[in-house]
């Protein structure tokens, strides 16, 4: 699991400059509010004024950046879009690489997302109204070259198969039946 980060709070400000005047090691601080060292250094230079570290003058710049981040999600500026995503996922089953090409070719939406990540960030966000990324699972595969068979990515995790692991399958009233073969030593 990758790390989460967080904005430092102005509480953690406040102490930053209290542990300042305090003398302790700038190591110590940021073990102290359990972030990064480099967190430490990078909230100092950003929040000092004339070599001394102000908090309110951290904040007020903290708060000013914050406003001028990018823009919204297009799933919060255009709630038509999203109830679109949504039926195209749970009634048609639309993958969301083939729901970018469907909006890229409707006239009705000027702005699209640009790309599938943008889908599954709005799913995961919760933006796109009762899908989550359980509805994306599929119970279809593919044959490729050669008889190479797809198992889904949500199987493989479902079942704790792992690449190297060996199936046996046998065709039961004309349907494949997968399971993990015994591993003899």
């Amino acid at each position: 699991m990758g790390k989460t980060f967080h904005h430092l709070k102005f509480t953690q400000r406040k102490k930053i400059k209290e542990m300042l005047d305090m003398g302790i090691k700038k190591t110590e601080i940021a073990h102290s509010l359990g972030v990064h060292t480099a967190t430490i250094y990078r909230e100092i230079e950003r929040g000092s004024v004339d070599g001394r570290y102000d908090p309110d003058y951290a904040e007020n710049i903290y708060k000013r950046q914050l406003s001028e981040k990018g823009m919204q999600p297009l799933c919060i500026i255009s709630p038509e879009l999203a109830e679109y995503i949504a039926k195209l996922i749970l009634d048609e089953g639309r993958s969301p690489a083939k729901i970018i090409n469907m909006l890229q070719e409707n006239p009705k939406y000027a702005v699209v997302p640009k790309s599938s990540a943008t889908i599954y960030n709005a799913i995961d966000n919760g933006l796109i109204p009762g899908v989550t990324r359980e509805n994306l699972n599929s119970d279809i595969t593919t044959v490729f070259n050669d008889g190479q068979i797809h198992i889904a990515k949500w199987v493989r995790n479902a079942l704790k198969i792992k690449d190297g692991d060996k199936l046996s399958f046998e065709v039961v009233n004309n349907k494949i039946i997968f399971s993990k073969a015994n591993e003899q030593s």
